[in-house]
């Protein structure tokens, strides 16, 4: 297990407030953000590249903070994969294993093993310049396992691969992990790489750990307005929160929501929310006192994205506000949606979430 306790850092003027996590042995942790949050100075800060201001770092209950780069047992899989461009593929991989555990048959035969696990054993002979973008990503991960590492930190490892090539990679390395054993920490700003490789999740944002929990629970119940944003989200709306009951001021009218919710947040002001893909719009002749939270009102605008629509939705009770609905196109097409036409909507309260509005 990797555990970081009050982990904090910096470069410049830039900032990495305390960062606490656990990471199971085995288990595939990504950590999510925006560019220029402070994924990577994180990542090199575990490392041993960066000094620490405060905290620590265990690594299997080891304290290991203190350790040199070489000694603390992690592998290290950077953006720019630095593959040694006068060594061939081979040495490249041999280089971190040697340093570590110098000449070893055993060792030897392992490489083999993962060489051949991600079809590169044609290519040792190659030089690092003749090789494809994902030819090196595939090298630059075999040299970060080869060094014996059971931790693996991969900062933006697919960032630089053409986007067919992507998803070969993501199956490749939840291969990797499950026949060798590998506890990942991965970085990424890509939304779906996030959700495919990780078990569990962490949404860092200007240098904060917004949020750390499994994915799920991250992505149906975001803890702040800059998670929720981050995710796109932009039906949010201020309200006050009573006995079950949310009063959204802004949409003019009283939400009610589950009863997990209000038990989970602390305080009456609150910010309520809805993804654009679950606002269900009720067909024409559906009877609205049916559904739960329903709002009428009329579609304002209508924006063509190709595969899918966004919805621009203005309820009767808040002139002013905004509801986006997200449609696919088949949805669209059998809800005959135009510009001006008259709706109601229902915003589930299984499909709510809640945010404390400090």
């Amino acid at each position: 297990m990797l555990e970081l306790n009050g982990l904090s850092s910096g470069a410049g003027s830039f900032t990495i407030h305390p960062v606490s996590l656990k990471v199971e042995q085995g288990e595939s942790h990504v950590i999510l953000g925006p560019t220029g949050s402070g994924k990577t100075l994180l990542l090199e800060t575990i490392l041993g590249l960066r000094y620490i201001d405060a905290g620590r770092i265990e690594l299997a209950g080891v304290d290991i903070t203190s350790e040199p780069v070489e000694k603390r047992g992690i592998g290290y899989v950077p953006q720019d994969l630095a593959l040694f461009p006068h060594l061939n593929v081979l040495d490249n991989i041999l280089y971190g294993s040697r340093i570590r555990n110098g000449e070893d048959l055993q060792q030897d035969q392992f490489i083999n093993e993962l060489t051949q696990a991600v079809r590169i054993e044609h290519l040792l002979e190659r030089m690092p310049d003749k090789l494809s973008g994902g030819e090196r990503q595939r090298v630059a991960l075999v040299r970060a396992i080869a060094s014996g590492c059971k931790v693996l930190l991969l900062d933006e490892p697919f960032s630089s691969v053409n986007e067919s090539l992507r998803k070969d990679l993501w199956l490749m390395i939840k291969a990797l992990q499950k026949r060798f054993g590998l506890t990942l920490l991965l970085i990424t700003h890509d939304l779906e790489e996030a959700f495919f490789l990780s078990d569990t999740m962490s949404i860092f944002i200007n240098g904060r750990m917004q949020q750390s929990s499994a994915k799920r629970d991250v992505y149906q119940q975001p803890a702040t307005r800059d998670v929720a944003r981050f995710f796109g989200i932009k039906n949010l709306y201020k309200g006050v929160l009573e006995h079950g009951v949310v009063t959204a001021a802004e949409l003019g009218m009283e939400l009610a929501i589950d009863s997990t919710l209000h038990q989970a947040i602390a305080g009456r002001k609150v910010m309520v929310g809805i993804r654009a893909n679950e606002v269900m719009i009720l067909r024409d002749d559906a009877d609205p006192t049916r559904w739960e939270n329903t709002v009428s009102g009329q579609v304002r605008a209508i924006l063509d994205k190709g595969a899918a629509y966004t919805v621009l939705f203005t309820p009767d009770t808040a002139p002013h506000a905004t509801i986006e609905i997200e449609l696919n196109s088949h949805a669209y097409r059998r809800l005959n949606i135009n510009e001006g036409k008259k709706l109601s909507v229902s915003l589930k309260k299984e499909n709510l979430f809640l945010i404390a509005d400090h």
